[in-house]
């Protein structure tokens, strides 16, 4: 029975030792990550943006338990317009420009072939191809297959991690004359 209690309280003894050597780990990590947003802040203070901010992260002595007051910070800095985007009554606000996609020839990529917009991707490809069956397919290219490389101004995803639609190769082929 006792070396039973032994072993019991050996394991909870350790089980304690790796709890504390876990929230150690955690601890240093939040005042690493604390360290690093404190230096964000002053590159964006350095820019001309979160000033206020970066004055206010500067007064914290980083530590696990000042960790959340940082973060809250980087939030307000990040999610903050910058400095001159806010709509003033002497300018009206223009309109974003629709995104157009292109039909590029494929032997030299700054040659345009046609364009088309539209704020929708495949209806922007869809104008396109159409724009290029009258162009391409008269009656003497009947059969004929024509290469091109579509290019978008269109963007995939949404904030920080949008991108510009990378451009692929294409070929249509005319099958009917189109008037």
């Amino acid at each position: 029975m006792t070396k039973k209690l032994i072993v019991i309280a050996t394991l909870l003894l350790g089980a304690t030792a790796s709890a504390d050597e876990k929230q150690a780990k955690v601890d240093a990590a939040k005042t690493e990550t604390c360290e690093k947003g404190k230096k964000f802040l002053a590159d964006q203070k350095a820019k001309g943006r979160c000033a206020a901010e970066a004055d206010e992260a500067a007064k914290i002595t980083c530590s696990a338990a000042t960790f959340k007051q940082v973060n809250d910070l980087l939030s307000k800095c990040t999610s903050a317009k910058p400095a001159g985007s806010g709509s003033s009554a002497d300018k009206p606000a223009e309109p974003p420009a629709t995104p157009k996609c292109r039909a590029l020839d494929p032997a030299d990529s700054k040659i345009v072939i046609d364009e088309a917009e539209d704020k929708l991707a495949t209806k922007c490809s869809t104008l396109l191809v159409d724009k290029l069956k009258k162009r391409w397919c008269t009656a003497e290219n009947k059969g004929k297959k024509f290469d091109y490389t579509l290019d978008f101004d269109h963007m995939v995803g949404k904030g920080a991690t949008a991108k510009k639609m990378a451009p692929s190769k294409r070929t249509w082929t005319c099958r009917s004359v189109v008037k």
